[in-house]
């Protein structure tokens, strides 16, 4: 089954790191294309990153002609990275976006109108203080974007294993769905199932009747019943997916104060490059502390975070 993945480049060092990481994960996989993206303003310089300048390709200049061949250059730098990578041209297409000044508001719109499979975007490591001081397109994206999964890309990642999270929820199982999707079939990679409880966890018990909106009935009444554990679900949709039996692990489970620190934890531990979490939809209340997700995407370094609604 073709996927399309939607890729926010602006030339740094940051678009070029998830750049890379796509080819490490789907060289290979010819049913993989690749949307490069960028942005321009009309009154503004091309897709304003948190990167610094310095790190950029982009140069600085005012001028719409000048701006769309900047966006041309970094499109076609993008594009070659790709192919030096092993990535054949007819898997390769660009477009450049006029738009506002809210970048993520825009990708967001391209996306959820072309119905891609992911949006991809590389950040730098910011604590969440920088954050809220500097801003950034990966994280109002994470804030706003839930109709389509969110690639976040932090640092030089390499690893084919992925830490899928569980806690017997829908949203957990969404998670693993998506990885199923963009996995089917593949014998190259690893998945480790994870699951943390807190001290001050209210582990809500989830039964087959609230997964019926997403999965057939006869299915969640098989594989969810009570008598099943957290990770049955998840191992079940993914060996129905391909993924071979030999490439699924259980973490042993883990307990502490916070379960966004013990996931990053057991992510360094088992060397896994990616982190694939669901999360929960708009308007649900949340914890003291946000939601795992919210805490892991302001600690996450070296990692990249799949953020599935």
């Amino acid at each position: 089954m073709k996927k399309e993945i939607l890729i926010a480049i602006d030339g740094s060092t940051y678009s070029n790191q998830s750049l890379d990481y796509l080819s490490t994960l789907f060289r290979e996989e010819f049913d993989v294309h690749f949307h490069l993206s960028t942005w321009i303003t009309a009154t503004a310089s091309i897709m304003p990153s948190a990167a610094d300048p310095r790190d950029s390709l982009i140069p600085s200049g005012s001028g719409q002609g000048k701006k769309e061949a900047t966006a041309r250059r970094t499109l076609q730098k993008g594009t070659e990275r790709l192919e030096r990578d092993g990535i054949p041209k007819d898997r390769i297409h660009t477009s450049i976006n006029v738009s506002g000044y809210n970048i993520a508001a825009a990708i967001q719109r391209v996306a959820e109108k072309k119905l891609y499979d992911s949006i991809i975007v590389g950040r730098r490591g910011l604590g969440g203080i920088s954050e809220m001081l500097m801003g950034s397109i990966s994280t109002s994206l994470f804030r706003n974007c839930h109709e389509i999964p969110l690639w976040i890309i932090d640092g030089e990642v390499t690893s084919k294993r992925f830490l899928v999270p569980v806690d017997g929820s829908p949203n957990a199982l969404l998670a693993t769905d998506h990885l199923c999707h963009i996995f089917e079939q593949r014998t190259d990679i690893h998945i480790c199932l994870f699951h943390c409880s807190t001290l001050f966890g209210k582990g809500t018990r989830y039964k087959p009747e609230h997964f019926y909106h997403n999965w057939d009935k006869d299915w969640c009444d098989t594989h969810l019943s009570d008598e099943k554990d957290l990770f049955n679900g998840s191992i079940q949709l993914l060996l129905a997916a391909g993924i071979p039996k030999k490439q699924i692990q259980i973490s042993p489970e883990s307990s502490g104060l916070e379960e966004a620190h013990g996931i990053i934890r057991e992510a360094k531990e088992q060397d896994c490059g990616t982190i694939v979490m669901g999360r929960r939809g708009v308007g649900i209340k949340k914890g003291l502390w946000g939601g795992v997700s919210d805490r892991t995407i302001k600690h996450v370094q070296n990692l990249a975070l799949w953020v599935v609604s």
